[in-house]
């Protein structure tokens, strides 16, 4: 797609590559007809790339690209272009979308599979003093590694009417998630509930616009960019943002080429750590009221997509303004009133349960993202957070909650004491002997005490936090606990476990996973937490983890947790499609692990 050449990066030293010849004639930016001579050329004037195979769902369309192909999809003045998935996860695939023209609309559009070559997703103008729009679009699966591998939004220089952008998740581009700069004076750009991680060289660059309930974030597992890059002639405004840097980029920066850009910011937290955390050399920031240097680069400005799937089918768009898009938010909201969200920390994992009397289901409020291992059974839920955000919508009240960690809840937005809600230890073990001599080990994920009064006087018995082994006869031994138990080992003899009053098969707790390969992420050694996400296109079974009835740990493909001091083993078939680490813990891969 073409755009304005590479700018210096005074951070980042690296040979800038001859992006296009036809920008040399122009001053460094191209004319309207070298930006649709490019465009065309990839395209040769289709909409649809040769060979793409297209397939319609209840909600979306989806548009697998070929391997080595690239598809350019044209939208003209007035045209609307949603609710369409474009898989490029094929080897050198990639998709760009061309709005160009005047009141055109890209709504609902997912993009699945990392870009691996110098392209923009969608490039971008109105060129007749309109507006044109831009909303509900998922690039989050990102760029391969290189210098400038990866686009997000490209905004042409002939823009000269007003593109309002909304609910756009970008991550990991090497040249720029929102890049927005190159039309100068003529056109404004409006971004706002966007989302951006890990690109360089900047996540929101324009020249005239806004930038508001926006989320910059560099951690380290991609590469780093400036948090909002303001270029003359401005005035942009930030407003109610969040630019976590890290300490890996400068936070804001006011000037780009040429001097003279405004940029004044309200309500934001921004990181100050890399040299002050701003630069104005080239231009003026205006600091107004309500800044902090707290921000929270976890956040996702709420309705803004987290998958493709999600952004194609319209379920985080709003009513009222998406023709034809699925309003989830608002179907939920009459039938499941309630919203309880469980938000991580940083100082360590935390575990959460909790009972309604009522219907129960999984969501993206408030940014929350919706993980395979969080875990609903009827009324029951389970499950854990890091760093991340888990939200639920629910009918009926909220009977019981049991909280193991650092992590705060809210209900409704107001944040509540778990300890108002049911009993600490809400699940009851009891272990009954037969007659005979029997051993028995039992684990939960959670806390487990006795119960009855004092722990009986019997050296035999061994009862930690999370476990208790032991031995008896024909007595009767009751525990409380909360969590899920994970094993249950009876040996030399028999005994009737029950969980919360009912039998259970000891044999269904500790059943073998035969998966092949092994995954150790080792947090032993490293100097603080370590979050990390593994993703397999197979199986994936926590190596502590034992099947459940239902088999339904068979159907794990992804995992997401926080280490600290420890180490987790998974054993998995097929292959890693995705694995990311923040933090100094190891990582070791043994394929064919059970042969050795």
């Amino acid at each position: 797609m073409a755009r304005e050449p590479p700018v210096p990066d005074d951070e980042r030293t690296s040979a800038s590559p001859d992006w296009d010849a036809d920008a040399s004639s122009n001053g460094g930016l191209l004319d309207r007809r070298s930006y649709l001579r490019l465009a065309g050329a990839v395209s040769a004037g289709t909409a649809m790339a040769a060979g793409a195979a297209a397939a319609a769902t209840d909600d979306y369309e989806v548009v697998e690209v070929p391997a080595g192909q690239r598809e350019v999809v044209n939208v003209g003045s007035g045209e609307t272009l949603e609710n369409v998935l474009y898989d490029i996860s094929a080897n050198g695939a990639a998709v760009t979308i061309a709005a160009y023209g005047t009141d055109w609309t890209l709504r609902n559009i997912g993009i699945r599979g990392r870009y691996s070559a110098n392209q923009a997703a969608i490039g971008a103008a109105d060129t007749g003093g309109g507006t044109s729009t831009i909303e509900n679009v998922y690039i989050g699966d990102g760029a391969e590694s290189g210098h400038r591998v990866g686009l997000g939004i490209w905004v042409a220089p002939d823009h000269n009417g007003h593109l309002e952008i909304e609910r756009v998740n970008i991550q990991e581009m090497g040249d720029n998630s929102f890049y927005c700069s190159a039309p100068g004076g003529q056109g404004t750009v409006d971004i706002r509930n966007c989302y951006s991680a890990n690109s360089w060289v900047s996540h929101y660059r324009l020249a005239r616009g806004t930038v508001e309930n926006c989320v910059a974030l560099n951690d380290g597992r991609h590469q780093d960019g400036r948090g909002v890059w303001a270029w003359a002639p401005g005035p942009v405004e930030v407003k109610g943002c969040d630019l976590d840097m890290n300490g890996r980029h400068y936070s804001i920066v006011a000037g780009g080429n040429s001097p003279g850009a405004t940029v004044s910011v309200e309500d934001t937290q921004w990181d100050s750590s890399f040299h002050g955390g701003y630069r104005d050399t080239n231009g003026r920031v205006q600091w107004g009221g309500g800044n902090g240097n707290s921000p929270d680069g976890s956040r996702i400005p709420e309705g803004c997509p987290t998958t493709p799937e999600e952004a194609a089918a319209g379920a985080s768009s709003e009513s009222g303004s998406d023709e034809g898009a699925v309003s989830t938010e608002e179907s939920d909201a009459d039938e499941l009133p309630h919203v309880i969200l469980f938000d991580g920390s940083e100082e360590g994992a935390t575990r959460y349960e909790f009972v309604v009397d009522g219907v129960v289901e999984k969501s993206t409020d408030e940014g929350a993202t919706i993980d395979d291992e969080d875990v609903i059974e009827d009324d029951y839920v389970h499950g854990i957070v890091g760093t991340w955000r888990d939200a639920f919508r629910f009918s009926g009240d909220l009977e019981e909650l049991t909280v193991d960690g650092p992590g705060t809840v809210t209900v409704d937005g107001e944040e509540i004491d778990p300890d108002e809600y049911g009993e600490e230890l809400p699940h009851t073990l009891e272990i009954e002997g037969e007659g005979a001599p029997s051993s028995f080990e039992v684990t939960v994920d959670g806390d487990l005490e006795f119960d009855g009064g004092d722990e009986p006087e019997d050296e035999t018995l061994v009862l930690t936090d999370a476990a208790v082994q032991g031995s008896l006869t024909e007595e009767t031994l009751r525990f409380r606990f909360a969590g899920a138990v994970t094993d249950v080992t009876l040996t030399n003899g028999e005994a009737t476990v029950s969980i919360d009053g009912k039998e259970i098969d000891p044999d269904e707790y500790g059943q073998e996973r035969i998966l092949p390969h092994a995954i150790v992420i080792d947090g032993s050694a490293a100097g603080g937490p370590s979050t990390y996400a593994i993703r397999v296109d197979g199986s994936l079974l926590d190596a502590r983890s034992l099947c459940t009835a239902d088999d339904a740990v068979d159907e794990r493909s992804s995992v997401r947790s926080l280490l600290v001091n420890w180490l987790d083993v998974y054993w998995f078939d097929g292959a890693i499609t995705d694995l990311t680490v923040l933090g100094d813990a190891a990582v070791h891969v043994e394929y064919n692990a059970r042969d050795r």
